[in-house]
């Protein structure tokens, strides 16, 4: 299966050099930015490159850490200088970690991977940030912006070149089922690639796991592709809809309106008749609309020394369930004693 050909399309390149010439020529200190999949990030120093990031791509502190070059103790150590405004470089030369030639070509093939990575995909604006920011490693001798164009122009026409060019961060592979391989000629880079694609993953995929730049490993995949060794997996195509069968739009219900309370009479209040005072018999009082109406205090029990216990049997209620039960005029009239009353008056049946 062939490429998509999209790594051919020279739109992201032509605003790429547009942008870096304008940057030259105004002298800018600070940051290109070029918008899109995956983007990428130009530092400047008075218009002239000195560092390159990009998603796409793994930068010179990740191929430093993950092929363990460099041990996390030296690199803190590193970042530590750089806070300080040392070099970062000759820290973790003076550690012992890395040679400084080793360095100074790591940092820049690292800033060639990242610019080819981002015209590789597509861009689709730039903006130029002028305020400067401090990158961990930045290039050794500051990149001219002419040569930086021309090797990564090259970069994309060496690709284009190739039988079967592939996009890095669009089309994934996967070995070819049942095709055998004679591991003595196999190239180390090649065994790595052939090992690690799983159908899943992309060139740049591939790039970050087996710590290696972008480009190259593009550019094994291309010719592993022209040889039949590896093959770019067809994907399910995505659900067709149904014609003539819209998709129902959610809606949430609106609340229902609560209506609003009808006006009262003035002195009427919601629920309750007019209230008359404990006692009187005049006309009942009325209260503001919301006021609290207070109900009428308690009527008074006798007092103690006022009850006398009644003869015959106890009640088959206890007097303190009295009150439970609402029944203290019964247990009062079971207390009195005869001829206290009229009804109990001799005559009186």
């Amino acid at each position: 299966m062939t490429g998509t050909g999209r790594i051919q399309d020279r739109a992201a390149f032509d605003v790429l050099a547009r942008a870096l010439t304008r940057c030259r020529l105004d002298g800018i200190s600070g940051a290109l930015h070029l918008m899109g999949n995956p983007g990428g990030v130009f530092h400047l120093r008075r218009g002239i490159v000195v560092a390159v990031d990009s998603p796409g791509a793994p930068g010179a502190d990740a191929l430093l850490l993950r092929s363990g070059r460099v041990g996390e103790e030296a690199w803190t150590a590193a970042l530590r200088a750089a806070a300080e405004g040392r070099s970062p470089q000759a820290e973790l030369v003076a550690h012992g970690s890395v040679g400084a030639t080793e360095l100074r070509v790591l940092s820049m093939m690292a800033a060639r991977d990242a610019a080819f990575a981002t015209v590789a995909g597509m861009v689709e604006g730039y903006v130029i940030d002028r305020e400067p920011v401090d990158v961990p490693l930045p290039l050794a001798h500051d990149a001219d912006t002419d040569s930086l164009l021309q090797e990564t122009e090259r970069r994309l026409n060496a690709l284009a070149s190739l039988p079967i060019p592939v996009a890095p961060h669009r089309e994934r592979v996967a070995p070819v089922p049942g095709k055998s391989l004679d591991e003595g000629a196999l190239t180390e880079l090649r065994r790595e690639i052939l090992a690690q694609a799983n159908g899943r993953r992309t060139a740049r995929d591939l790039a970050f796991l087996i710590c290696r730049g972008v480009y190259p490993v593009t550019v094994e995949i291309s010719r592993l592709l022209g040889e039949g060794l590896v093959e770019i997996p067809v994907q399910p195509p995505a659900p067709t809809p149904i014609p003539g069968r819209a998709p129902i739009p959610r809606v949430r219900a609106a609340a229902a309106p609560v209506p609003a309370p009808s006006p009262r009479p003035a002195g009427e209040t919601a629920g309750l008749p007019p209230r008359r005072r404990p006692g009187s018999s005049g006309p009942a009082e009325t209260a503001a609309p919301g006021a609290l109406i207070p109900l009428p205090p308690p009527t008074p029990e006798s007092s103690p020394a006022e009850r006398t216990e009644p003869d015959g049997p106890a009640p088959a209620v206890a007097p303190k369930h009295a009150a439970r039960h609402g029944l203290p005029r019964l247990f009062n009239l079971i207390r009195s004693r005869p001829g206290e009353h009229p009804q109990h008056e001799k005559g009186n049946p």
